[in-house]
C-alpha cells in the first residue's frame, strides 16, 4: 500500500514533466509558422535568399544566427507538417489531462499521424545527409502506429484493459516521432552559441540553399497549395472543432462507454 501511495506522487511528476516538455515543443514549432507563412514575402531578401534554415525563427530574431539548410520548402512541407505535428503533440497532453480523451478522440489522432508520415516521405527520401534511413523509419512509425491504433480502437470492447495498453503505447510512440526533431535542433542551437561565444560570430553555413532546394517533390505544386491546406487544417482543427465539441449541458459522472469517468484526471 504504501508503495502504491509512494509511486503516485512521481508518476504524476512524471506526467507533468512530460506534458511541459510536448508544450515547449509545440509552441517553438508555433514560433517558426509566421517566418514560413511569409517566406520570399516579407522583404528580408538576404535571409530569404540564403534558403530555409532549421531554426528560421531564430535566424530572423538573433542578428548574423545562422541553423541547417532544409531542402523542402516553407508552405508545401513545413506549414502542413508542422500544423499536423502540433495538432498531435496537444492532443497527446490531453489525452493525458482526461485519459477519457485518448479513446474518445483517437481516430482522428491516428489519421493525423498517418498523414503526417505519408506527407513526410518526400522530404525523407531527399535528405542527403544521412539521415534518410532514420527519417523513412520515422514515416513507418507513424503508418504502422496509425492504423494499429485504428484497429485497436475498432476492438476496443473485446478487452478493453488490453486496449487501454495498447492506446497508451500507440500515443507515445507517435508523440515521440514527433518530438524527435527537438532532440536533433537543439544541438545544432547549443553548437550556434557555443561558436559565437568563441568567435564573437555565428558559424557561416554559407550564403546559398540546399542545392536541393526548389528540386522536390513538393515544389511540383505552387506555395500557395500548401499554405490553403494550412490555413483550412487550422481554422477547422484549431479552431472549428474545440468550439464544436463544447458541451453546454450539465456535467455526467460516468459515461457509458468509458472505462473511466469524465472526473478522472491523471495529474
Amino acid at each position: 500500500m504504501s508503495q502504491t501511495k509512494a509511486s503516485a506522487p512521481a508518476s504524476s511528476a512524471w506526467v507533468k514533466a512530460a506534458i511541459a516538455f510536448m508544450a515547449i515543443v509545440a509552441l517553438w514549432n508555433v514560433t517558426k509558422l509566421p517566418f514560413f507563412m511569409s517566406f520570399g514575402n516579407d522583404g528580408n531578401v538576404s535571409y530569404n535568399s540564403r534558403g530555409v534554415e532549421l531554426s528560421i525563427n531564430l535566424g530572423h530574431w538573433v542578428k548574423g544566427y545562422r541553423s541547417v539548410k532544409m531542402r523542402s520548402p516553407p508552405c508545401n512541407f513545413f506549414l502542413v507538417h508542422s500544423a499536423l505535428g502540433v495538432t498531435i503533440l496537444f492532443m497527446m497532453i490531453l489525452s493525458l489531462i482526461n485519459q477519457t480523451w485518448r479513446k474518445r478522440y483517437c481516430k482522428p489522432f491516428f489519421w493525423f499521424a498517418i498523414i503526417e508520415g505519408i506527407h513526410a516521405i518526400p522530404a525523407s527520401l531527399a535528405n542527403d545527409a544521412g539521415f534518410k534511413p532514420l527519417f523513412l523509419f520515422a514515416c513507418a512509425l507513424l503508418l504502422g502506429t496509425g492504423f494499429w491504433g485504428l484497429e485497436t480502437n475498432k476492438r476496443y470492447f473485446e478487452n478493453e484493459a488490453r486496449a487501454e495498453k495498447h492506446l497508451s503505447i500507440q500515443y507515445t510512440v507517435v508523440t515521440v516521432v514527433n518530438s524527435f526533431a527537438a532532440f536533433l535542433e537543439v544541438p545544432q542551437i547549443i553548437s550556434a552559441f557555443k561558436s559565437k561565444t568563441a568567435d564573437g560570430t555565428f558559424h557561416s553555413l554559407g550564403d546559398e540553399p540546399h542545392k536541393v532546394f526548389g528540386h522536390t517533390l513538393y515544389d511540383a505544386l505552387p506555395e500557395k497549395v500548401g499554405m490553403t491546406i494550412f490555413l483550412g487544417f487550422t481554422i477547422a482543427v484549431w479552431f472549428i472543432w474545440p468550439l464544436l465539441l463544447l458541451d453546454l449541458k450539465k456535467p455526467r459522472q460516468n459515461e457509458e462507454n468509458d472505462t473511466v469517468s469524465e472526473a478522472t484526471r491523471l495529474l
